[in-house]
């Protein structure tokens, strides 16, 4: 694989797997009665998944959801996640958010990879 191979690859339209965990991961907040709707441009933050700014669970409404959107419209994906990461931390204790957790893990287990599906 060449140069322009790898950034071919990184800016390729959303892959198969991605798109489905986006709209999975939007299904899981909108189960939990975080996401009501439609998803709209995202809120600008200066800190960290907002830890500043405003709850996580808004962070992942307002901000982390609309990005979704716009990387699945550019294909311009990061190139890490650890979005995973953060929630655990964050919503430990909270219930029934075990789908959204596994939904996390998978997103950034793909990201993290550069699956290429």
């Amino acid at each position: 694989m060449g140069l322009t191979d790898f950034w071919k690859r990184r800016t390729a339209p959303a892959l198969p797997v991605r798109d489905a965990l986006v709209d999975r991961i939007e299904q899981a907040l909108r189960e939990l009665g975080w996401l009501q709707g439609q998803v709209g441009a995202p809120a600008a933050v200066t800190s960290a998944f907002g830890g500043d700014e405003m709850p996580f669970e808004h962070w992942l409404v307002q901000v982390f959801v609309p990005r979704l959107h716009e990387a699945r419209r550019s294909g311009q994906w990061p190139p890490r996640s650890q979005v995973a990461v953060a929630a655990v931390r964050n919503l430990d204790g909270v219930p029934q958010t075990e789908t959204l957790l596994r939904l996390l893990t998978e997103l950034d287990n793909d990201i993290n990879a550069g699956a290429s599906r």
